[in-house]
């Protein structure tokens, strides 16, 4: 009987360990945003008791508004339960499809200069901390600010797709601003390409796409300049980035967070609106062990 009732209690805490995990196939789909999904978190010296002062719902509910009234601050938007990747030991992996539409708002001047804030960014990453590691960190990890790539310690185990519209570091061999670039675990990006002339990027909707097949080990961006009264439409957009021969299980945890990363402005210079983000995933028997 003894026995049977420790085997009944491990089980239980099993159960109870793993319960913040989704194992199976992930939809997401904002608007509306549910605060009891969604997790917005920042820097601790922003001694901020709501977080909404900071991930502010617009008044018709259609967007989240990001900005700190006091100062440039990092800032997480993220979903609560960490997503599993990858299943450790086996060929089994996930495929994902993520695409959201946010607007740069602010005026031109600001797109280069670093009073306005960072960069934008869809990140996966272990947890949902916020460091303030510097203006070029997007909030992610610390970094070496003369090469972008992650102080010594553990490996950051992070991979982002980054809209760069504001950087005062010049020497990462990076093209102009604004531009696109995934980034696996260090802000000097992989893969990177120019998005379009400031004038045509800021104060518009741009929906952005990101899909990675596990199978094929193939991660795409794709860019949709939006109209005013558009939404988001695959077959509108414009392949931008191609990232071939990447082992996402190599570079993250098995469980992990997903949601977006940022530098956030002062609110007088501007704000980040958020208007939409799905997020997609499927499971997938590949040929490699993870």
């Amino acid at each position: 009987m003894k026995v049977f009732q420790v085997a009944v209690w491990v089980l239980a805490v099993g159960l109870v360990s793993f319960s913040g995990h989704v194992s199976g196939q992930v939809k997401l789909s904002y608007p509306p945003w549910k605060r009891s999904d969604l997790n917005c978190s920042y820097d601790d010296s922003a001694m901020v008791t709501d977080p909404a002062l900071i991930c502010t719902p617009k008044s018709d509910g259609k967007a989240i508004i990001f900005s700190y009234d006091n100062d440039v601050l990092a800032v997480r938007y993220a979903y609560t339960k960490p997503v599993r990747l990858y299943r450790k030991g086996t060929r089994y992996a996930t495929s994902f499809a993520t695409s959201f539409v946010v607007d740069i708002r602010r005026d031109i001047e600001r797109s280069v200069r670093r009073v306005f804030g960072g960069s934008w960014a869809f990140a996966i990453t272990p947890d949902q901390l916020t460091r303030n590691a510097g203006p070029e960190s997007i909030g992610l990890f610390p970094i070496d600010i003369n090469t972008g790539k992650p102080l010594p310690g553990p490996s950051p185990r992070t991979v982002a797709v980054e809209i760069d519209t504001s950087r005062e570091q010049n020497n990462w061999d990076f093209p102009v601003l604004p531009h696109l670039g995934i980034d696996v675990n260090s802000l000097k990006s992989v893969k990177v390409d120019y998005l379009w002339n400031q004038t045509a990027f800021v104060r518009r909707k741009v929906g952005y796409f990101v899909d990675y097949d596990a199978k094929t080990e193939v991660m795409q961006v794709r860019v949709q300049n939006i109209t005013s009264n558009g939404k988001l439409n695959k077959r509108n957009s414009k392949l931008w980035l191609t990232y071939p021969k990447f082992k996402l299980s190599d570079h993250v945890n098995e469980y992990s967070i997903v949601g977006f990363s940022s530098r956030v402005p002062v609110t007088d210079d501007g704000t980040y609106d958020l208007y939409a983000w799905n997020f997609e995933t499927k499971e997938v028997l590949t040929n490699k062990m993870h």
